[in-house]
């Protein structure tokens, strides 16, 4: 060594701060500005050019639809005048015009007119259509196009040009096949900014991160002399090649003291979360058009709605059931088998549901998909849990998280875009393609090196029993655990695209919307999750996320509008990613003397459980109250339910004390 190291005695001298710019130094970085400025110029530019060519095309469409509408209209008066109706006996033209609007949201109004004088009218009242005729005489950027065909009213059918059926169409119309393009576009663009963040965040993990870290460890035992650890991350580059020198070099020094040192490597766990990301997207893709598709193909056998409610139960009942099966065999079949093993039964199920042809096939085909999903997160899950101490269990389970949470918001969007470009059976293969390139990464991403196989201690069946006694735990489960996973299923993944879609929305603008909650959840978790730990008060941040959900239904179920229920949806992913962390704290909490016993296993399998049989029941209660009382009510029975359920864990969670036999029976379970 040629300098010495630096002095961390307390009278070396400090290392004085400097002072860090704004903005880098150096010209390459105002060329970069430049050339980000000028980009940003040319494709404003080329997207108004690009506006303006749309525009003209699409104007030339819609004078083509309403003429169309207005020779129905005008066919239907001849008739009318044909059959000897007096012009001024005409009845029912408004209703007509309503009609015509169902199917055409752009249609503002149409008429009967007589030269300038407006007989008969509907959309809008006489006086608004005679002064948006009298725009359209007068004004080239009146804000309706206005079409007019004259109507032939005698009996030698000969035209008379004093009278005509005018329709007239919304101008903005035009920008709004434009405005949906580039809504899709900007979600493209933010997802695929996701992906790629995803996709370096994995290389340099792979390839930098662990490697330095590993080497870092490794130099640092060189330098207390000890030589028992040689880099054993594997990587081809400069940095393995420049370690595999040190280890030959620790290996002769080793061999001289009589030392036989160990390869170090650190695990993968960074390749868990793409493999929670894409089992997620495979499933999330087909989300937005789930219930219409799965409403298709029953209507054979049960109403349409209720079959897609029981098609939604029977996949979420199979998520239930497999979960603490698959957690009962994890350790013997091993993570990286069972995620194989999930993956290729979702690539099964979702390859099926996409050829299904009625009511049986397709429970069938949702079952084999909700075996897989579970199987998958178990195996997810329990690598984590054996990849990682005490001291990191929280990062590696957030980093699982926040994976699953980006497939909430990318598989939505871009299911809701290809189903409106290449169909529904389309968007699910595309999810069975995504599932089995999962099957291939897994070799890559989960590999067998764990720590921690130490299998978590299993209770008895008394000190279980005592556990499902504690009532504050019961309080919990029933008011707060199972309420959220319901309406989420319920409301989230049925009514919100059933009625979008009644509405008029498509299956883009709806996939936009479901994907709020994903976004929503992903920005405000983190600061929700610190909020929690900082109160130490999980329960009050259980009933702020239960309270939320009450007010978003609420607001949705008084006013069934996009907007509203986008706001809903916004809000509901606030209330789960303040209520969902908390949950689990809270229970631990609450059940602390059992886990001080045996663990934390059993507690998350019961809040586990629970949670998925809520999920199971959401679609079937979505279904049934749709069918009784319409979609909009059965929001409103969903936003009361939250609502009495938050006011109920408010007031039993803190007065309930635990069972008193609890502790004493444990402890005999336990002698």
């Amino acid at each position: 060594m040629t300098e010495p190291l630096p002095s961390t005695s307390p009278n070396s001298n400090p290392i004085k701060p400097t002072a860090r710019r704004i903005l880098p130094k150096g010209a390459i970085w105002i060329l970069l500005l430049f050339s980000t400025f000028a980009l940003c110029a040319a494709l404003i530019g080329i997207s108004w050019r690009a506006a303006d060519l749309a525009r003209a095309d699409l104007q030339s469409e819609i004078r083509q639809k309403a003429e169309i509408e207005a020779r129905t209209l005008a066919e239907k008066l001849e008739h009318a005048l044909r059959l000897g109706i007096p012009l001024d006996g005409i009845v029912g033209f408004s209703t007509v015009v309503d009609q015509l609007q169902d199917g055409d949201p752009d249609l503002r109004f149409a008429a009967i007119v007589h030269g300038q004088n407006v007989l008969y009218g509907g959309g809008l009242t006489t006086d608004a259509i005679g002064q948006a005729l009298e725009r359209a005489t007068h004004e080239d950027t009146q804000p309706d196009i206005v079409t007019r065909v004259a109507v032939a009213h005698d009996n030698d059918s000969n035209v008379v040009d004093d009278l005509a059926i005018v329709v007239g169409h919304d101008r903005a119309a035009l920008m709004r096949p434009v405005t949906d393009n580039l809504f899709d576009i900007a979600i493209i663009f933010i997802i695929t900014l996701a992906l790629s963040f995803e996709l370096v965040l994995l290389v340099l993990t792979v390839n930098v991160a662990l490697p330095i870290r590993v080497a870092t460890r490794v130099l640092t035992n060189v330098r207390e002399r000890k030589f028992t650890i040689l880099h054993g991350q594997s990587t081809r580059d400069e940095i393995g090649s420049f370690m595999e020198h040190i280890n030959t070099v620790i290996s002769r020094t080793a061999h001289k003291a009589g030392i036989k040192p160990r390869r170090e490597r650190e695990v993968k766990l960074i390749g868990v979360r793409l493999l929670a990301f894409m089992f997620v997207l495979a499933e999330e893709l087909a989300r937005p058009v789930m219930p219409t598709f799965f409403s298709q193909i029953t209507a054979s056998s049960v109403d349409g709605q209720l079959g897609a409610g029981i098609v939604m139960a029977v996949h979420l009942l199979m998520v239930a059931i497999a979960m603490p099966l698959c957690s009962l065999f994890q350790e013997r079949v091993g993570s990286l088998r069972m995620y194989l093993a999930g993956a290729l039964l979702a690539t099964i199920g979702l390859f099926g549901t996409a050829f299904a042809t009625g009511l049986w096939d397709l429970m069938l085909w949702r079952a084999l998909s909700g075996i897989g999903y579970a199987t998958t997160f178990v195996a997810c899950q329990s690598y984590v849990l054996d990849a990682t101490t005490d001291k990191n269990r929280t990062q590696g389970t957030a980093m699982m998280v926040s994976g699953i949470m980006l497939a909430d918001i990318c598989g939505p969007a871009v299911g809701g875009i290809f189903a409106g470009h290449f169909g529904e059976n389309i968007t699910f293969l595309t999810g069975a393609t995504v599932a089995c390139l999962a099957v291939a990464l897994a070799f890559f991403l989960m590999d067998n090196m764990v720590r921690g196989k130490t299998p978590p201690p299993i209770p008895t069946r008394k000190a279980f029993k005592a556990m499902v006694a504690n009532r504050q735990l019961q309080v919990l489960v029933l008011f707060a655990a199972v309420p959220a996973k319901m309406i989420l299923s319920g409301f989230l993944y049925y009514l919100t695209p059933m009625i979008l879609f009644q509405s008029g929305a498509t299956m883009a603008e709806t996939g936009r919307v479901i994907m709020l909650y994903g976004l929503v959840a992903l920005l405000t978790g983190w600061g929700a999750a610190r909020w929690t730990d900082r109160k130490q008060n999980e329960t009050r941040a259980v009933g702020i996320g239960g309270a939320l959900t009450a007010i978003g239904l609420l607001l949705a179920g008084f006013m069934p509008q996009y907007a509203v229920f986008a706001c809903a949806v916004a809000m509901l992913g606030l209330a789960q990613a303040t209520s969902i962390p908390a949950q689990v704290s809270a229970s631990l909490k609450i059940s602390s003397d059992f886990t001080r016993d045996h663990g934390t296993g059993p507690v998350l399998a019961v809040l586990r459980l629970a949670e998925r049989l809520g999920g199971a029941l959401g679609p079937l209660l979505a279904a049934g109250l749709s069918l009784w009382i319409g979609n909009s009510n059965a929001i409103l029975c969903f936003g009361v339910f939250a609502a009495i359920s938050v006011i109920f864990f408010e007031i039993f969670i803190g007065h309930v004390t635990p069972n008193p036999d609890r502790k004493p029976a444990i402890q005999k379970v336990v002698s």
